[in-house]
């Protein structure tokens, strides 16, 4: 009777999950038996914050009682998918990892896997070794990804940013080689953005001036969202930006006074930069000057209570915030997020970022035409206008 309570105690993950499927030794999809599935079930997708390096999405599942005969499906390197009940993909990823654990005889052994998404391969796959030609950013990273042979889409700036030919290693004729994963960081270091995958496996490139209208807002129910987000302000101001060009050909600085007068020098530079020449690399370092001169407040992540249909680099509005809160409502832009599937409950951890990291501050095109200037509030600098809120008293 104890056995049969403690069985019936563990929940089963078909309230969420529609399939789960692994290539067996053949090479052919599995589809697992979704009574061997538990509702334990983590999924992470994107990044930890808007300044992180690339990050593979990874998935973390929980069986239970598989047979011994099927174990073998589960050897490390097999491909696991994951739809939820409506039939859309969820993860794409190759198995990492496989624990099992029998430690109660009192009920089957569970094993658990820990799988990667195609990034991961992007770190195991060397490009370059040979001259690229300039062309614009967009072109290089398809470069990038075609010559890793992975598949992909890119979301460029537009205009896209010039970039130059690439050089040899100093005091030779040859080029550096690095792995893909090398290769794309550095492309998003000349032009900043991120890399993540969808649930299908394809790698997304997104320059984070290539979110500008890509998806709708999304409005988020102030009851999905669990109370209380923490909300933080960081003395990581960069009031001087020096930026390269050219790998080395040359640089220019740029640097905001007013920042400087209240919080010292304070600097940061990207000496060997892709960009093809002075005035595209002033252009960046203006863009970079203008997202990190002053401290805000910010939102890094949130708890949603319900699963909701999200994006990297899509806006999302926050209502009906506390009165302790800085501002009513806010706008943030979605880096990444883990998908929780615990017992009964699909809990969502969205890492948010400042809209202005991704040049989506307020434009003026969206200030209402019935604020005038006697309305703004006097005390309201220019550098913090980036938010409604911030200089239109409540």
């Amino acid at each position: 009777m104890i056995e049969e309570l403690e069985l019936e105690a563990e929940p089963r993950a078909p309230l969420w999950i529609g399939a789960v499927r692994i290539t067996d030794p053949a090479g052919d999809p599995y589809l697992i038996d979704l009574g061997y599935v538990l509702a334990s079930v983590s999924i992470r997708h994107g990044k930890d914050s808007v300044d992180g390096g690339v990050q593979a999405a990874t998935a973390t599942l929980a069986f239970r009682a598989i047979p011994r005969a099927e174990l073998k499906l589960w050897t490390v390197g097999s491909t696991l998918t994951v739809d939820d009940t409506a039939s859309r993909r969820l993860f794409t990823g190759t198995i990492t990892d496989s624990t099992v654990t029998d430690d109660d005889p009192r009920t089957d052994a569970v094993l658990t896997v820990i799988a990667t998404s195609t990034l991961e391969l992007a770190g195991r796959r060397q490009v370059a070794g040979h001259a690229w030609p300039a062309e614009g950013w967009g072109a290089r990273v398809a470069r990038i990804l075609s010559e890793a042979n992975l598949t992909g889409s890119v979301q460029a700036p537009s205009p896209d940013v010039p970039i130059a030919a690439t050089k040899p290693e100093e005091g030779s004729t040859t080029y550096a080689s690095m792995d893909a994963l090398q290769a794309l960081n550095a492309a998003l270091d000349d032009v900043a953005g991120t890399a993540f995958e969808l649930g299908d496996g394809s790698i997304v490139v997104q320059a984070y001036e290539g979110r500008q209208g890509r998806y709708p807002l999304l409005t988020l129910d102030p009851s999905l969202v669990l109370f209380s987000p923490d909300w933080h302000q960081v003395l990581d101001v960069k009031n001087r930006i020096v930026m390269g060009y050219g790998y080395g050909a040359g640089s220019v600085t740029v640097d905001e006074p007013d920042s400087q007068a209240r919080y010292g020098l304070r600097w940061t530079g990207l000496f060997d930069s892709g960009l093809a020449d002075a005035a595209t690399a002033n252009s960046r370092a203006l863009d970079w000057l203008d997202r990190n001169a002053w401290p805000r407040w910010e939102l890094s992540s949130v708890t949603l209570l319900a699963p909701q249909a999200l994006n990297v680099g899509q806006l999302v509005e926050l209502t009906e915030l506390p009165a302790s809160a800085p501002f009513a409502a806010w706008n943030a832009v979605i880096e990444g997020w883990t998908d929780t599937l615990e017992g009964p409950d699909w809990t969502q951890e969205v890492v948010l970022s400042d809209p202005i990291e991704s040049g989506l501050a307020l434009p003026w095109q969206d200030v209402p035409p019935t604020i005038r200037w006697t309305d703004v509030v006097p005390t309201c600098r220019w550098a913090d206008a980036y938010n409604l809120a911030n200089f239109v008293p409540e």
